[in-house]
């Protein structure tokens, strides 16, 4: 398992979703300032609130790192494709490990981007505060559950715009398909923010999407391999 993984974070593809990944932790916590300073200047009472600037700063991360995970799920399906036609494994085998370890990494890349953002402005914010208000347990709480709502969205979203892009066999399909998928997610996050039952359906949904495109996929390809 740690050879797979070894071999896996070598391929140059893993090593630009890593840079993207670091990028965006940075550029993250730049845009968590400047919501915080912006809203400071102007007088804006909606983002002198925790809760508001969370919310956006991670629909904004949830955004990005969806379009750049369904490219991922893509190369990763097409790199399977080829090694499978360089050796004897199972293109089922091969594709079913492929898209776990793709599921996981993504998953833990998020959470290594948005994470240290976080952490970083609230202990600023005991110290000098930018913000008039009052960080509490139940903000940090309430976000967390949120923040994992973020993280399979995410992956359904990846998942589901590669398979839409497989389909068309377009990248460029793939990644139109996630941003319209994040354009209707994104919106629906902020609506049921904090109801726990409706985040709970929404992730639900998510994870129901990941599992039946990859037995799909699985199925059409032992469809494929038994003709």
């Amino acid at each position: 398992m740690l050879h797979f993984m070894e071999i896996e974070l070598r391929k140059s593809y893993m090593k630009h979703y890593i840079q993207a990944s670091c990028i965006a932790s940075i550029v993250l916590l730049v845009l968590i300032y400047f919501v915080a300073f912006a809203a400071q200047v102007e007088q804006e009472p909606g983002f002198q609130q925790y809760t508001n600037i969370y919310l956006l700063t991670s629909t904004v991360c949830m955004i990005f790192f969806s379009i750049i995970t369904a490219m991922m799920y893509w190369r990763v399906v097409m790199t399977a494709y080829k090694e499978h036609q360089s050796n004897s494994v199972s293109l089922n085998t091969l594709l079913l490990s492929k898209m776990v370890w793709m599921l996981c990494f993504s998953t833990i890349a998020m959470m290594c981007s948005i994470i240290p953002s976080f952490v970083v402005f609230s202990v600023t914010e005991m110290f000098f505060p930018i913000v008039h208000d009052t960080l509490t347990a139940d903000v940090l709480f309430t976000f967390i559950k949120t923040f994992l709502v973020f993280t399979c969205c995410v992956n359904g979203i990846g998942m589901i715009a590669m398979r839409v892009g497989l389909r068309k066999k377009s990248i460029f399909i793939t990644i139109l398909t996630a941003v319209v998928l994040c354009a209707v997610s994104g919106n629906v996050s902020i609506a049921i923010y904090g109801n726990d039952q409706l985040n709970l359906a929404l992730s639900g949904v998510m994870i129901a999407a990941v599992f039946i495109v990859i037995l799909e996929l699985l199925s059409k390809i032992g469809r494929l391999q038994t003709r």
